[in-house]
């Protein structure tokens, strides 16, 4: 991929405190067109279509439902549209990150961060983790199918009960399966080794990298722009 993985994870960092610090809807709207940019750019349009409508049906919640519905309710509608909102950037570079690191290049780039191993390795344990359980999901929903159950949503609350004994619970055991068998695989290709480990893959900054780095830097200094001058921007 274009980008280094230790800037996709500052990025993250970066969009996940920041989103919160914001008030303004237009650099919100910046927070969400970046990752649609690099979903974009990574070939994962459906992704970046959807997660982009999501945000402008959210915003017309806000803008245009929230104002008709009494206090209350209205007052619940905003908070619950406002945070998925505000996290859908964090989500959509999750993904990004996940769906285009290697889990080698993910490896070599954060060791040279010098980070606990511990936490180096939950980090490369995670990475590998989400992409066998939606593998394992489709799985269980071909499984489903078969039985005549239906994997919407409105069918698993029509059948709690089965939804229950179909979904969720395949779903637990799979995750404590997969969760060991990937740890068990890492350990044994030398992950906790004592030392410095050697790599095949070439980590290094890019061009990408800089310009990614100073736009967030621009947005950041937009916040704290913002804040200082009592929220001028909408």
């Amino acid at each position: 991929m274009f980008l280094d993985p230790r800037t996709k994870l500052s990025i993250l960092a970066v969009t996940g405190i920041s989103v919160f610090l914001n008030d303004s809807v237009l650099i919100e709207l910046l927070f969400t067109m970046i990752p649609f940019l690099l979903l974009m750019r990574a070939h994962r349009f459906r992704l970046a279509l959807k997660s982009v409508m999501i945000f402008v049906l959210l915003l017309a919640v806000q803008m245009l439902i929230v104002p008709r519905l009494p206090v209350t309710a209205g007052g619940i509608v905003y908070m619950f549209v406002m945070y998925i909102r505000k996290l859908l950037p964090c989500f959509m570079l999750g993904s990004f990150l996940i769906r285009t690191t290697k889990v080698s290049v993910f490896l070599a780039a954060i060791s040279r961060l010098h980070l606990p191993k511990g936490f180096t390795i939950a980090l490369t344990i995670t990475l590998r983790y989400f992409p066998t359980m939606t593998e394992e999901w489709r799985l269980i929903k071909d499984a489903m199918s078969l039985r005549g159950i239906s994997t919407s949503f409105i069918g698993m609350l029509s059948h709690p009960i089965k939804s229950m004994e179909y979904v969720y619970v395949p779903m637990l055991v799979s995750a404590s399966k997969i969760s060991d068998e990937i740890t068990q695989a890492a350990v044994t290709r030398g992950i906790d080794r004592v030392g410095k480990r050697s790599c095949l893959e070439t980590v290094r900054f890019s061009l990408w990298d800089t310009m990614l780095c100073l736009v967030y830097l621009y947005v950041v200094c937009l916040i704290i722009f913002n804040r200082m001058k009592g929220g001028i921007l909408i």
